[in-house]
């Protein structure tokens, strides 16, 4: 697929406006430098994210990687839900309505407010609580990355693998924009491939310490060696970034915002964008959990 621009996107899930966890980097089609992109005000809030992807892609045909889990797990009990309501949501779509739905008014997108609900909150392992329905349950592209590094369970929203919280307002944004733009934005890999093409920006899963592993180095334990690091990872995937770094949170959100809009670029030049959408073995995974780009 031909894309002008490539934006990696690190992710957060928190409470309230101003988020120092988010952290975005952008690179050029044509270009091997990549750059980062701070927010106007002090740290960058998920509505103002939105604005500049969308912004930017009414000029330009704009790959964008966030970093959350763009479903829940389907496949391995037939259900997001298994034992839930019969109204429970049964495909994608339905699943973020029901996630946004059940968080409609907290602000800048949050998606937290799913755990106090009397049904579906005892499906998730929280702040608020561990609910007797909680499974550690994996979707099909986790077990995959396996290989080389598996994420937490998305329905796990308690400590440093805790991803679900970034996945529940991640999935209240991928809603919004389906509801708004429909075809003039492309999820992948839910959407129709001619939908990728037409529009004017894809938005992927990304997993940002998978990509370090991938290119032979390990995401943690990354203070005092960043710039070593960075450089390392970056040359693996044919990329530079000669800027500096906001060392403010302990895994560096800048560098996994850079070294994912590295490997997206990385991964989309080898073709892996049709590679896993035409795998035939994985369609029903796929249409019901999504997957991460570069996981094979």
């Amino acid at each position: 697929m031909e894309f002008q621009k490539f934006v990696g996107i690190d992710w957060s899930g928190a409470k309230g406006k101003n988020h120092k966890g988010i952290s975005l980097a952008i690179n050029n089609v044509n270009q091997k430098k990549i750059q980062l992109v701070k927010s106007k005000k002090t740290n960058w809030s998920r509505e103002e994210v939105l604005k500049f992807i969308l912004n930017l892609s009414s000029t330009s045909k704009t790959l964008v990687g966030i970093d959350f889990a763009f479903s829940h797990p389907y496949n391995d009990k037939g259900f997001y839900y298994p034992g839930g309501p019969n109204d429970q949501p049964r495909a994608y779509k339905q699943l973020w309505e029901k996630i946004d739905n059940l968080s409609l008014y907290a602000e800048d997108f949050y998606g937290g407010r799913i755990w106090k609900h009397p049904v579906y909150g005892e499906y998730y392992n929280s702040p608020f609580k561990k609910g007797n329905l909680f499974l550690y349950r994996r979707r099909l592209t986790e077990i995959y990355a396996k290989k080389i590094l598996s994420p937490s369970s998305s329905f796990n929203c308690v400590g440093p693998s805790g991803v679900g919280t970034g996945s529940l307002s991640g999935m209240r944004v991928l809603n919004y924009l389906k509801s708004n733009f429909n075809n003039e934005i492309g999820i992948w890999p839910f959407d129709h491939s001619k939908t990728y093409k037409k529009s004017r920006m894809v938005i992927v899963e990304i997993f940002p310490s998978l990509y370090f592993h991938y290119a032979g180095f390990s995401s943690k334990n990354k203070h005092g060696k960043e710039k070593k690091l960075l450089r390392n990872v970056l040359s693996f995937y044919n990329s530079t970034y000669n800027g500096s770094l906001n060392n403010n949170t302990k895994d560096n959100d800048d560098m996994d915002a850079i070294v994912s809009c590295a490997a997206l670029k990385y991964f989309n030049d080898k073709g892996f964008f049709n590679k896993i959408y035409n795998n035939l073995q994985l369609k029903n995974s796929l249409k019901k959990e999504g997957w991460i780009f570069g996981v094979e």
